[in-house]
């Protein structure tokens, strides 16, 4: 574990004045990259927290404009000029530290690193502290005594608290939230999965719809970031943002599909689109396998979207009279009621179907119509129900 910067922090000599907070404020514009948490519990204890300079930042690890840096010292910053304004950082720390300016970009506390380069002084927060409850240093591992905050392990934070010597903090970091703008991703997530269904299928003008599917799901998912002048450097970070890998894998398979519907005599170009589709799905899905929001970070993410993408077979059993086209959709679906228990509104009508199918072929429109609205449904509450870690309510 590399030694670097870090903030400490003990409650026990917090007399609760918001120095620190306000210091920070008055500096950088009101951005409250700092926060006073007060808790009451037979007595107050304040707990100051800000950007806590992660030796494992998954700000910056799903960065997908690469917009995010780490210093020498283990400062981690943003650069305003780089960032594409697409709020992935926000969903990746733990800390709810991350936040939009007025112009729509990113920013977070770097810990006065201009004023540490420049041995212009101490960050603004630590020597506006007027008890010492506030400093900083170069920390190791640092203690972490904090229950009520994100566990260690999934960034490691450099950031070392004490507990309180009196009364107790009794608190949960898990809080529930909606995506404000998630209409885009979803008709992403969504149409890039039929998408990959119907090249799988091979049913009637197969090539032409999953052309036209991904390009209605890829055009207004641009509109999700604030700076689209800079939209192109959302494939900056293929390095570790699945973000990054989404979008170039999802491009290069629209355009795979275009070159198969002028030249449908090429059946490899098929293939190739097949695989970057799937390249592109699998992307998708590790984009939400987020530790940092326990809602999506289990089985149920990828197999959801996986059976979104079978919820076109019944179609290709109706055009292809293939009975792996009912079987394989089944199962995933047995696999979500029983095993999962996921409660899905048309998932028991969706069933059902499926089984008639077999014997009324002609029923399998009707499943695959009730499959694709029931996984609608169960992905507009994948946005609007989310459960994630962030600081805890007092």
């Amino acid at each position: 574990m590399e030694r670097s910067l870090g903030f400490l922090f003990d409650p026990n000599k917090c007399i609760i004045c918001n120095a620190c907070v306000n210091s920070c404020n008055e500096h950088y514009g009101n951005l409250n990259w700092r926060s006073l948490l007060v808790f009451e519990n037979g007595v107050r204890i304040g707990v100051s927290i800000a950007c806590n300079h992660c030796d494992n930042p998954l700000c910056m690890k799903v960065c997908p404009a690469n917009a995010i840096h780490k210093d020498d010292m283990g400062i981690v910053y943003i650069d305003p000029n780089e960032c594409i304004g697409c709020g992935y950082c926000q969903w990746a720390c733990p800390y709810e530290e991350p936040k939009f300016n007025k112009e729509g970009v990113m920013t977070k506390c770097d810990l006065c690193r201009n004023r540490l380069l420049n041995r212009e002084g101490l960050p603004y927060c630590v020597e506006s502290c007027p008890t010492g409850a506030l400093s900083f240093g170069w920390l190791d591992k640092p203690k972490y005594e904090a229950p009520y905050l994100a566990p260690y392990e999934i960034t490691k934070p450099k950031y070392e608290i004490k507990s309180p010597k009196e009364g107790e903090i009794k608190a949960s970091p898990l809080k529930i939230r909606k995506e404000n703008k998630y209409i885009e991703l979803l008709l992403f997530t969504i149409l890039s999965e039929l998408s990959l269904g119907l090249l799988l299928t091979r049913i009637p003008f197969y090539s032409l719809l999953s052309f036209l599917l991904l390009a209605i799901g890829l055009i207004p998912s641009i509109f999700h970031v604030n700076k689209r002048n800079r939209a192109f450097r959302v494939i900056m970070n293929l390095k570790s943002s699945w973000l990054s890998r989404e979008v170039l894998f999802g491009g290069l398979a629209l355009l795979s599909l275009f070159i198969e519907d002028l030249l449908p005599m090429f059946t490899l170009v098929y293939y190739i689109s097949v695989v970057l589709l799937s390249l592109s799905v699998i992307s998708s899905i590790m984009i939400y396998m987020l530790k940092t929001t326990p809602s999506w970070y289990n089985a149920n993410t990828p197999l959801s979207f996986i059976g979104t993408i079978t919820t076109i077979f019944p179609l290709g059993f109706y055009f292809n009279h293939n009975i792996m086209f009912i079987i394989i959709p089944l199962i995933l679906a047995f696999i979500e009621l029983v095993m999962l228990r996921t409660q899905k509104i048309l998932h028991i009508p969706y069933l059902l179907l499926l089984l008639i199918s077999i014997f009324i072929p002609l029923t399998s429109i009707l499943a695959s119509v009730t499959g694709i609205s029931s996984e609608i449904i169960a992905r507009r509450n994948f946005f609007e129900k989310i459960k994630y870690y962030g600081l805890p309510t007092p």
